[in-house]
C-alpha cells in the first residue's frame, strides 16, 4: 500500500471542493475478530491486509480488503473463530465420548465401568481454548471402610456392587446382628445399627476357685415394714452365657486376691484363673 499523508481531514476538504472523492471507512466493517488498524479512511483502490484478534484467524491467508467506489470488497468475513486443536482434558475414571473441537461446541464424557457421572460436563471450546468445569465420575460400589455403623465388621477391601447387600463377615468376638447394609450408587443404606454385635461370653468352671456375681434379692426390713432390694453375691455355675460388659468375681481356694473379670468381645478379660493351692 502506498505511503499516505497522515492528516486526512484537510485532504477531504480539498477533494470535495474539486470533485466528489469515493472513500471507505474502516469502522464500517462489522466483522467480529477483525483488528482495526491506525488508518481509518481509505481512498478508492486502496487496500489493507486483515489481521485478527486473539481467538480468531484470517479466513483467507494473504487476502486483501480493497476499497472500490466507496465499498469494501474482499473475502468476508475476513476473520473466523479458531477451533480447539488439542484433545479435551481427560478425567479420572472416565474418558471423552464425543467432541468436534469447533468453537462453542461442548464435550461429552462417559465413565468407566462401576462409575457414574456425578456432575454433567461444562467443557466447551471457547476461541481455541477448552474452558469450563470437568465432570466427576463417582464409584458406584460400596466398601466396608465407608460404613458409618461398622462396629465388629471384619476388614474387607472387596467392593459390594450397586444394588447388592453386604456379605457380612464379623471379626472375632462378634456375631451377625441381623442388620443389613444395602449399596446404593456408592453409598450404604444403613438402619442405625452395625451388622455385627458383640458376642456373649460362656461361663466355664474355674479350677481351684469359684465365680460370683452380684444379684439383687428382696429382703424384709422390720424397721420399714417393707421388702427392699439388696445387692448380694451369688455363685455362678458352669453353663449359660453372659452379655458384653457383664462382670464376674473370681474367688480362689488358695486365698489368692479376688479378680474382677469382664465380658468383652466374647471372652472374659482377664481370663478367670486361680493358682493351684498345693504349690
Amino acid at each position: 500500500m502506498r505511503n499516505r499523508i497522515a492528516v486526512v481531514a484537510p485532504f477531504f476538504i480539498i477533494c470535495f471542493k474539486i470533485v466528489f472523492c469515493a472513500y471507505c471507512d474502516q469502522a464500517s466493517l462489522p466483522f467480529s475478530g477483525l483488528k482495526k488498524g491506525a488508518i481509518r479512511f481509505y481512498l478508492d483502490g486502496e487496500w489493507f491486509v486483515p489481521s485478527c484478534n486473539e481467538g480468531y484467524r484470517v479466513a483467507q491467508p494473504h487476502g486483501r480488503i480493497v476499497c472500490r467506489n466507496g465499498v469494501w470488497s474482499g473475502h468476508f468475513p475476513p476473520c473466523v473463530v479458531v477451533s480447539c486443536s488439542t484433545p479435551p482434558p481427560p478425567i479420572p475414571h472416565g474418558r471423552v465420548k464425543w467432541y468436534t473441537g469447533t468453537h462453542a461446541s461442548s464435550v461429552q464424557y462417559e465413565c468407566d465401568p462401576f462409575y457414574t457421572l456425578a456432575s454433567e460436563s461444562s467443557i466447551r471450546c471457547n476461541f481455541g481454548q477448552w474452558t469450563g468445569s470437568l465432570p466427576v465420575c463417582r464409584d458406584t460400589r460400596c466398601y466396608v471402610a465407608h460404613a458409618v455403623h461398622k462396629s465388629g465388621l471384619a476388614e474387607d477391601k472387596n467392593a459390594t456392587l450397586d444394588g447388592q447387600f453386604l456379605e457380612v463377615r464379623c471379626a472375632a468376638g462378634f456375631v451377625p446382628s441381623g442388620a443389613r447394609l444395602l449399596c446404593s450408587r456408592g453409598t450404604w443404606i444403613e438402619h442405625g445399627a452395625s451388622p455385627c454385635l458383640e458376642a456373649n461370653c460362656t461361663v466355664d468352671e474355674v479350677r481351684h476357685g469359684s465365680l460370683m456375681e452380684v444379684d439383687e434379692r428382696r429382703v424384709w426390713r422390720w424397721s420399714t415394714f417393707r421388702n427392699e432390694r439388696k445387692p448380694t453375691f451369688v455363685k455362678v455355675h458352669k453353663g449359660g452365657t453372659r452379655p458384653p460388659g457383664h462382670q464376674l468375681y473370681v474367688t480362689c481356694e488358695s486365698g489368692f486376691e479376688n479378680i474382677t473379670t469382664v465380658c468383652k468381645h466374647g471372652k472374659w478379660q482377664p481370663q478367670p484363673i486361680c493358682p493351684d493351692g498345693s504349690s
